[in-house]
């Protein structure tokens, strides 16, 4: 007889009772919200409008383009005084680095030039986001560029890969619209009759805009470095003006119609194309008519080991004046003048100065960074260029673009800029090889260029009636 095995006992399975009791909750009251009368009602209306006027009282007449009267501009301290008869010109930018708003200034001081009647704003497209936007945007790509360069190069690396571009662009642009709404709403209201960007992110607002025809106006983009970028690339732009053939061949390379692109150079403040004189900029900064002369420059934040470098050219054998400029680097400059070259008098430190464009006359080469303004202020007084840690991403691209053209020299270390510095000024044929170099490369009338192509189109349109 085959036992069979004996199945265990399975556990009591709940009964309905020891279950635990789920509530009713039909039976939960609902929160009823007392109604407000017309009195509470006007009240908070009248709150709202209260809380309006002061934001905008506080504003500082920021909402504006083109204010009717008074010091009203917005974003630059200088009032292009005008008749109102003229075209209304925008020039926009964004404060991430100096450079866009310089080439900002230099577009807006060339077409007040070139139209005295015209009124031609220079605008802080951040000065129309919220505060928390705007300063995280212009702090965050000074932070991120000079206290970790390499990821700043990555992030450039993968803005240059159109598929990324293309995945991230939607939500970024999305974002950016959102904040610059209050920008879009000015420009609706007030109609200019050209926009010019020297950024990017006042393009990203407003080429939806052109798109549905509800920007009737040429929008303009300036790139102000040696280098294209497809953060740059929108549609609906009518012209693109560029630093070089190179730019324009990219440019076309990412999509943008040839017809649409216009070889001019960077702008730059028209001063930088007049000449002074050599002995003229020396004498104005006490420096020796004959002796070799070395101009260092960190930056408007003097950053970078400059007090290293300024050190190891003073000790050069040919021993050189050395003009170091240090910004905004307080610190950096009493640091500079208790120095052993300061005391001999060999060393001269310079905060935020107006007068590069005679320090650069003056000097026989220049260590820098390479920004796009820097390197095209170089270029154009002819002054040799050594290129010291570029920020990676557009300022090595400026570097090779400067060094492939024979203009300047790209240096890793300390001792590199020293090594090029003595070599240069030990050999004035070679450095005049540099000169003429730069010369060839530089785009002195660039402002002037751009801002006649500008009034144009204007004038074009208006003869046509449209």
């Amino acid at each position: 007889m085959v036992r069979l095995p004996r199945i265990p006992r399975l556990p009591r399975l709940p009964r309905v009772t020891d279950l635990p009791r789920v509530p009713d909750l039909s039976r939960i009251p609902r929160i009823k919200l007392p109604r407000m009368n017309a009195h509470w009602k006007a009240r908070l209306r009248a709150q709202r409008a209260w809380w309006r006027r002061r934001l905008r009282a506080l504003s500082d007449g920021h909402e504006v383009l083109f204010p009717a009267e008074g010091g009203g501009v917005v974003g630059v301290a200088t009032l292009h005084d005008s008749t109102g008869k003229g075209p209304r010109i925008a020039v926009l930018h964004a404060t991430a680095g100096s450079g866009h708003k310089s080439a900002a200034i230099a577009l807006a001081n060339a077409l007040a030039e070139q139209s005295p009647d015209a009124m031609v704003r220079e605008v802080d497209t951040l000065l129309f986001t919220s505060r928390l936007y705007r300063t995280s945007y212009s702090q965050g790509y000074i932070a991120v560029s000079s206290r970790a360069p390499q990821l700043w190069g990555t992030i450039y690396a993968l803005s240059e890969q159109q598929r990324i571009v293309r995945a991230l662009a939607p939500g970024r642009e999305a974002f950016d619209r959102l904040s610059l709404r209050r920008l879009l709403r000015v420009v609706d209201r007030e109609k200019p009759d050209a926009i010019v960007c020297t950024h990017f992110l006042p393009v990203e607002a407003l080429w939806p805009r052109r798109r549905a025809n509800k920007l009737p106006v040429p929008l303009y983009v300036v790139i102000t470095d040696f280098t294209a970028n497809p953060v740059w690339i929108y549609p609906h732009v009518d012209r693109y003006f560029v630093a070089s053939d190179q730019v324009a061949d990219e440019l076309h390379e990412l999509g943008v119609p040839r017809e649409r692109i216009e070889v001019t150079g960077i702008p730059v403040d028209p001063r930088f194309g007049r000449t002074i004189g050599r002995e003229a900029a020396r004498a104005r900064f006490g420096l020796s008519a004959t002796g070799p002369v070395a101009l260092v420059m960190g930056g408007g934040s003097g950053v970078g080991p400059m007090a290293e470098l300024a050190e190891k050219l003073v000790a050069l054998p040919m021993r050189p004046e050395v003009v170091v400029v240090c910004g905004t680097n307080e610190k950096l400059r009493r640091q500079l003048e208790g120095s052993i070259g300061a005391r001999h008098g060999r060393l001269k430190a310079l905060g935020f100065t107006h007068e590069v464009d005679a320090l650069l006359e003056a000097a026989d080469v220049v260590v820098s960074k390479a920004g796009g303004l820097t390197c095209s202020e170089a270029l154009i007084k002819r002054t040799p260029l050594v290129v010291f840690r570029p920020t990676p991403g557009q300022e090595v691209r400026n570097a090779q673009y400067l060094e492939s053209g024979g203009a300047a020299v790209h240096a890793s270390t300390v001792e590199d800029v020293a090594l090029t510095v003595e070599r240069w000024l030990g050999d004035p044929a070679a450095r005049e090889r540099v000169r003429e170099n730069a010369g060839r490369l530089a785009h002195p009338g660039a402002a002037a260029d751009i801002a006649r192509r500008v009034l144009d189109a204007i004038g074009s349109k208006r003869r046509n009636g449209r």
